[in-house]
């Protein structure tokens, strides 16, 4: 097949087609998982039972030297991620928007700032949110896990948007979760990955970022 410019134009505009689709089926998911599994992260902190403590002791403190967060707080520290990650992107603080959108329902005695137990409601709302999202967007067969093929997609689709979004320079901080098959493996089925282990593979990505 003689690959002409316009073929080369055509396939460009497919790929990002491709990876606007993407982009918009996640923030859709996204956005329609965040209040209710916010909702929820009481529980979520239960079966975590610790596990996570130091990570979410080491973000807070990223955030803030006091004993508590604002909302701006938590709208800078996203702009601090967002800039050694999606640095092509600036405006997408992912982390800034999720504590806008919450900040309400994590505020539970509205004092307008969240104090340490609260802010951990908002990290596992954050995190399971994300992981539930990337299962969401890639389980073709909609059973709730990805596998197989399902995998290797998420891995393409994670290499396309963070190669639109991030220059190279921050290549070493995706290679990890890019190379990682399976991941955690917290359903003892090596082959699979749950919405449960897509948080915490989120979660142990992130912490370099902290």
């Amino acid at each position: 097949m003689k690959f002409t410019s316009a073929t080369f134009a055509a396939a460009v505009a497919a790929s990002a087609a491709d990876i606007s689709g993407q982009l918009v089926a996640a923030d859709t998911h996204f956005w329609t998982n965040a209040a209710s599994i916010t909702a929820n992260a009481d529980s979520i902190l239960k079966s975590w039972n610790g596990k996570y403590d130091k990570a979410m002791d080491d973000a807070f403190h990223m955030c803030t030297k006091a004993d508590s967060v604002s909302a701006d707080d938590i709208w800078n520290c996203g702009k601090k991620v967002t800039a050694a990650t999606f640095d092509k992107n600036p405006s997408f603080n992912l982390m800034g928007r999720y504590g806008a959108s919450q900040f309400g329902t994590l505020d539970k005695n509205h004092d307008g700032k969240l104090d340490f137990a609260e802010y951990k409601r908002g990290f596992a709302g954050f995190f399971s949110t994300i992981g539930s999202t990337l299962v969401d967007i890639y389980d073709a067969d909609g059973n709730g896990r990805l596998e197989g093929q399902e995998i290797q997609d998420m891995h393409f689709g994670l290499n396309q948007i963070w190669d639109n979004f991030s220059s190279d320079k921050n290549r070493n901080l995706i290679t990890p979760i890019l190379d990682t098959w399976v991941g955690s493996d917290l359903d003892e089925n090596v082959d699979t990955l749950s919405k449960a282990e897509m948080t915490e593979q989120a979660i142990l990505h992130s912490v370099p970022y902290w």
